[in-house]
This record gives C-alpha cells, structure tokens and sequence, in this order.
C-alpha cells in the first residue's frame, strides 16, 4: 500500500486528526482510492483532496466513507464537528508547497458588479 504524502503544515490540530483517521478507515478497507469513488457520490479527485488535507471532507462524505468501511459513524462524526470550525476558510492548503495557504479567488466574470 502506497505511502501517504504529509498533511499541510497550516492544517489545524483536528482537522488533521480527523484527516488522519479518514485515511486509517480507508487503508483498513484494503480498497484503491477510486473505489469510494464509485461507491459514493463523491469523485476520485475530490477523495484525493479530502485525504491529502487540502480540502475539507463535506459531513456527507464521511458518512459515506464509513458505509462504505462498514464503520461506526459516530466517532468520525465528532471529529468531523470538531475539525469543522477550526478548517480553513475561502483557502486551499497546498501539500505540495509545505502547507501554504493560498486565497480562493472568485472569477471577476462570475463577481456582481
């Protein structure tokens, strides 16, 4: 099973913990990255941010997770509630920079004037 990156530097203490955990319940499952995928409602690519850290796992996404882990969700849940307020806003963490945090920017078309 391949090694996980290291999470962001920037990410909160929870946020990390409930990453963390997300990423211990999906290697328990034995299954591929693309795999919740297709049994969720949630894209491979979304699933690679959630894990990586760099975005925060809607609560949906990890309910379905632990349907899909045949996992209890009520400890997941209360971290996720814990890692929620605390989470970034309006940034992507980026791994691949040690965690820097960079602002989302609305496109200027989309923008009321």
């Amino acid at each position: 099973m391949a090694r996980w990156r290291p999470l962001p530097d920037s990410l909160p203490r929870e946020a990390r913990r409930l990453v963390e955990q997300l990423r211990g319940l999906k290697d328990r499952t034995g299954l591929s990255l693309a795999e919740p995928a297709r049994r969720t409602a949630y894209s491979k690519s979304s699933w690679q941010r959630y894990l990586s850290g760099t975005k925060q796992p809607p609560r949906g996404a990890v309910q379905a997770l632990c349907r899909v882990a045949g996992a209890d969700q009520a400890r997941l849940l209360a971290l996720w509630g814990l890692a929620d307020p605390v989470w970034p806003r309006g940034v992507v963490l980026g791994a691949d920079t040690g965690g820097v945090a960079y602002p989302i920017v609305a496109d200027s078309a989309v923008v009321p004037a």
